[in-house]
């Protein structure tokens, strides 16, 4: 969710200076004019924390949390290919004010690393959860 807040990076090209944020490429001036919308990382983005927040509301049905927890991992590994990968190589190339520009990525997108890991772990500890309760049902 932070990601929606904080710089992905910069762009820089031979004319302007640019600021890749979830929402968009501004011009990185006073003015700040709208380049390009990145509104695809911005859904990404909000659509994973939206199946963080309900997966930890499921913790009475734990099948359920562990499918959302995969499907979280899945779309979160998206959205650091398409900011990563897709935006800088695809999107920024046809762009004709962003064409050959240089991207120089922020710290903050280590946030997206964590968060994979993390819901990695979770998935694990639901998971033994799972068993150990099974487990328990069947000595009774």
């Amino acid at each position: 969710m932070i990601l929606l807040f904080i710089p992905f990076g910069h762009l820089a090209t031979d004319v302007a200076y640019y600021e890749y944020t979830a929402f968009a490429v501004r011009e990185a001036t006073p003015d700040s004019t709208l380049i390009l919308s990145t509104i695809g990382n911005a859904l990404l983005l909000i659509a994973t924390s939206a199946l963080s927040f309900i997966a930890i509301f499921l913790y009475k049905n734990r099948k359920l949390q562990i499918k959302l927890i995969s499907l979280n991992m899945v779309v979160i590994l998206v959205a650091i290919c398409t900011i990563m990968y897709i935006y800088p190589r695809f999107i920024f190339a046809h762009n004709i004010n962003l064409n050959g520009a240089t991207v120089k990525f922020n710290y903050a997108i280590i946030i997206s690393f964590i968060s994979a890991v993390g819901l990695f772990l979770a998935k694990k500890a639901v998971a033994k959860d799972e068993a150990l309760i099974r487990s328990a049902d069947r000595l009774r």
